[in-house]
């Protein structure tokens, strides 16, 4: 390698070094340059985004205190329908009380109305059903009266021709006077 070196070195000169040093220095110093250049410019675009961004937190606080205000108004209007709400709902229900109350009155007054009035109704239908059970009464009773009679009458002109008709009139009497009670019954409303 030394071999290589000592015939570059014969064959390059040192004011070849000295140029080619400085060509090398001044590339450089252009790159370098360039770079400042490349740097000056991002910072510039840096500086106006920070701007721009400075612009909208500035908008971003105003919004943000305009909201605080609004919220703050909103805090006082809430306030104010919490206790609106409270007094209707304090309202509502003292009405509501006083309204199951009156309607409780009104309503005892009307069964008690439509109590006294089906007790009349049914002492109506009561009389006239004792009515009619008197008249059908009497009217059965005439005409057990009738029966009896003429059971009498067949009795006497029957006892001297058959005596063995007489238990068989008296079950046939029992029977009526039965179905008579039947008929009763069912009248009354009992069977």
């Amino acid at each position: 390698m030394d071999n290589i070196m000592d015939k570059l070195a014969g064959k390059i000169s040192a004011q070849e070094i000295i140029n080619a040093n400085a060509a090398a220095e001044a590339a450089h110093r252009e790159q370098i340059e360039n770079q400042n250049r490349q740097y000056e410019e991002e910072i510039n675009v840096l500086r106006q985004n920070a701007h721009k961004l400075e612009d909208r937190l500035n908008n971003i606080e105003i919004a943000l205190k305009d909201l605080k205000k609004d919220r703050d108004e909103a805090d006082v209007n809430v306030q104010e329908l919490d206790n609106a709400i409270r007094e209707l709902k304090d309202n509502l229900s003292d009405r509501l009380n006083k309204s199951d109350e009156a309607t409780h009155d009104v309503g005892v007054r009307i069964y008690r109305n439509v109590q006294a009035a089906v007790i009349d109704e049914q002492k109506k239908q009561l009389d006239e059903i004792k009515e009619d059970l008197k008249k059908q009464m009497e009217s059965i009773r005439g005409e057990f009266t009738m029966l009896v009679r003429q059971l009498d009458s067949m009795q006497r002109a029957n006892r001297a021709k058959n005596r063995g008709i007489m238990p068989l009139t008296v079950i046939i009497l029992i029977a009526t006077i039965a179905n008579l009670a039947l008929v009763v019954l069912r009248i009354i409303g009992l069977v």
